[in-house]
């Protein structure tokens, strides 16, 4: 090996103490690549013993414990989009599934709790007004994640509003609900703020203050030296072996006949409850090969992934393979089926496989010199400073030069290196926008017209106004000096000390899953029985971090149902208060049932028996029925609540078959009906 540092055989840069202070990250220092080879004499007895552990340490912890900060930043993008998304997809239903109108009343959640010590704030809040300030709370909490403004505590409010959401009615989880979960949870432990966040950018302003064009151009010290170094802790391998566990497992329980023979797929397209209508509209013309071709490859890659993961060799083209089969797979998923965030949150997590080589390959790639260009700015404005000290750390390529002017009645000019053409205002703004990482993706709107003039107009109406003045932006007098402050040996020492409880909380949460993992998956719990100890049992099932990974298996589902609601009307109508439509039986010539995932798991559970208990508020909110039409002619007087099931077409056939109908329960309504009497 000579004096090369181990790590630089992973693909990533060797760790120093720039890291500190997590605990993890205080390696052993490596040997310089300087260094004579001659110097290094292999060592005896324990020191040999010593040596070789250090080198396994280093490669455990490159490989599988780093994580590059940008990832973090990028991940946390995607999982604070994927929030608010989520609350987006959740709100037509919002009262329909937490308040007391709803399907599952607070009163009757609390006096027949769903599961075994589940968790929900959200039995707090059971009015209209009440749920839709905590959904204002939850999306100003998510878009602080997604944008990074005080990151570490939006975060952990994040984790908690989730599995509060998912807790509240467990009539509508899915495997989805619970990866969900499971990814906010894990995520919480790292510094998602770290890099591309408000807080990053906020702490870079703070770190130096800029006076001048000089000082905009010197890219030095703008970001603090441990933030450029991976971060390392036992979260990034648990996020590692989470990912390895979910493919894994899925893939060893699929031992069904339709998994072996290739089949499966076809059985699931077949779904009416679950398939979009697209799906179901030309789901008749797929080939069967390519069934066959599909299902072996969902086995295929659920399969590979681990194994890309697992793999010390080859990381980045391992880590790559992962992240291409796990969005291949996830957003077929999501794009064929109603899943809620399933699809998504597995999405999310492969962006935490990116390492610095993926980084360095998108520089090289995306930094494209022809799209340098100089910033004129008025050297007497403080806004005009303040926005290009803002646009030198977005500049991540660097193509941005600045040079202050006098006399600029627009604030801002950009001008084009090659031909010394001047552009302002929109012009301006699109070619800045395009010199910035992704920019060019977004640029051309500025260019589109209509936007563009929109765009002039605001100029002009900001740029006749002292802005500098309004918001308290001046020009320093001298230049800024550059905060570069060392913290004290107290702050490390707590700064350590708050790591060492990071890591132990990590462990704690880790034994919950281990244990979780064991007592609930099939291939061994049913070999030997797992005690399940309740400290352990509280870590993973209070917030639902549950560990069942077995989707779609031993086979995937072959029959189709739903809830059908024969109702009739104070005016003698017969309608499906779900559907607002007359009821409507034949299961078999379903094309796509049109519900979204959180109606088709609701409607799926409660058939069940073991959730008879919940129908009686399934009653009541069909009785609600007028209220949420606002029309009184829609009153509902009596009716009865069905099961309607069917079998998938076989494998080759479009035809579905063996259509029943079972009633769950009638209902009448005794104040509706004494009101039919006497009105009629």
């Amino acid at each position: 090996m000579g004096g090369r540092p181990m790590s630089s055989a992973t693909g990533q840069p060797p760790l120093d103490a720039s890291t500190a202070p997590e605990a993890l990250d205080e390696a052993p220092e490596e040997a310089s690549e300087a260094a004579p080879s001659a110097a290094f004499e292999t060592p005896k007895g324990l020191g040999w013993l010593s040596w070789h552990l250090q080198g396994y340490w280093t490669i455990i912890r490159d490989v599988y414990l780093s994580i590059d900060r940008r990832t973090l930043g990028f991940a946390r993008i995607m999982l604070g989009f994927l929030l608010v998304t989520d609350l987006f997809r959740r709100t037509p239903d919002w009262l329909h599934m937490y308040s007391d109108k709803g399907v599952l009343p607070t009163h009757l959640n609390l006096f027949r709790p769903q599961a075994w010590g589940a968790f929900t704030l959200f039995n707090a809040f059971s009015t209209a007004p009440e749920l839709w300030a905590l959904w204002a709370v939850l999306l100003v909490t998510f878009t602080c994640v997604l944008v990074g403004y005080k990151t570490r505590i939006a975060h952990v409010l994040a984790a908690i509003f989730v599995a509060s959401m998912n807790g509240r009615i467990l009539l509508i989880e899915n495997g989805g609900y619970v990866v969900f979960n499971l990814l906010v949870m894990w995520t919480a432990f790292l510094p998602m703020g770290d890099r591309f966040s408000v807080d990053a950018l906020l702490d870079s302003m703070r770190r130096r203050k800029e006076a001048n064009a000089d000082e905009l151009n010197d890219r030095t010290n703008l970001i603090e030296p441990r933030k450029l170094t991976p971060h390392v802790s036992l979260v990034a391998g648990v996020i590692l072996l989470q990912i390895c566990a979910i493919y894994y497992f899925n893939v060893i329980h699929k031992t069904g006949t339709a998994w072996k023979n290739g089949t499966a797929v076809h059985y699931v397209l077949w779904v009416d409850r679950m398939v979009t209508p697209i799906v179901a509209a030309v789901r008749g013309l797929v080939p069967p090969a390519l069934i066959i071709v599909g299902t072996k490859f969902v086995l295929m890659a659920e399969a590979t992934i681990p194994i890309c993961l697992a793999s010390p060799l080859g990381r980045a083209w391992a880590r790559r393979l992962a992240v291409a089969l796990m969005c291949i797979l996830h957003i077929g998923f999501g794009a064929t089926f109603v899943l809620g965030p399933f699809a998504w949150a597995m999405c999310v997590f492969s962006t935490l496989l990116f390492t610095t080589d993926d980084w360095d390959l998108a520089a090289r790639t995306m930094r494209r010199t022809h799209r340098a260009r100089v910033v004129l700015f008025d050297a007497s404005s403080g806004a005009s400073l303040w926005l290009c000290r803002v646009l030198k750390r977005l500049d991540r390529y660097e193509l941005l030069t600045f040079r202050a002017e006098e006399g600029l009645t627009r604030g801002i000019a950009v001008e084009r290196p090659k031909d010394h053409a001047r552009l302002e205002q929109s012009a301006a703004l699109a070619d800045i926008v395009a010199a910035l990482p992704l920019g060019p993706t977004v640029a051309w709107l500025f260019r589109v017209p209509g936007l563009s003039h929109l765009v002039d107009a605001i100029w002009n109406a900001v740029t006749t106004r002292d802005v500098s003045r309004v918001f308290g932006l001046r020009v320093p007098r001298a230049p800024g000096p550059v905060t570069l402050t060392e913290p004290s040996p107290l702050r490390r020492k707590v700064g350590r000390f708050v790591v060492t409880l990071r890591e132990l909380a990590v462990v704690a949460m880790l034994a919950g899953a281990v244990n979780q993992a064991m007592v609930e998956l099939w291939v061994v719990n049913r070999r030997i029985k797992v005690p399940h100890p309740e400290p352990l049992r509280v870590l993973a099932q209070k917030m639902r971090y549950l560990q069942g990974w077995f989707m779609f298996s031993p086979n995937p589902v072959m029959d189709d149902g739903t809830i059908i609601v024969d109702a009739k009307t104070i005016d003698g109508r017969s309608i499906d208060p779900f559907t607002g439509k007359p009821p409507e039986f034949d299961l078999t010539k379903a094309q796509s049932l049109r519900y979204n995932q959180i109606w088709s798991d609701y409607f799926n559970r409660i058939h069940l028996p073991a959730n008879s208990a919940y129908r009686d508020a399934m009653r009541d909110f069909i009785f609600r029925y007028p209220e949420r039409t606002g029309r009184p002619e829609d009153t509902i007087v009596s009716g009865d609540v069905y099961w309607i099931q069917d079998m998938n077409p076989p494998f080759g056939k479009t035809a579905s078959y063996k259509l029943e109908k079972n009633k769950l329960f009638s209902f009448e309504n005794p104040a509706a009906r004494s009101q039919a009497r006497s009105g009629g």
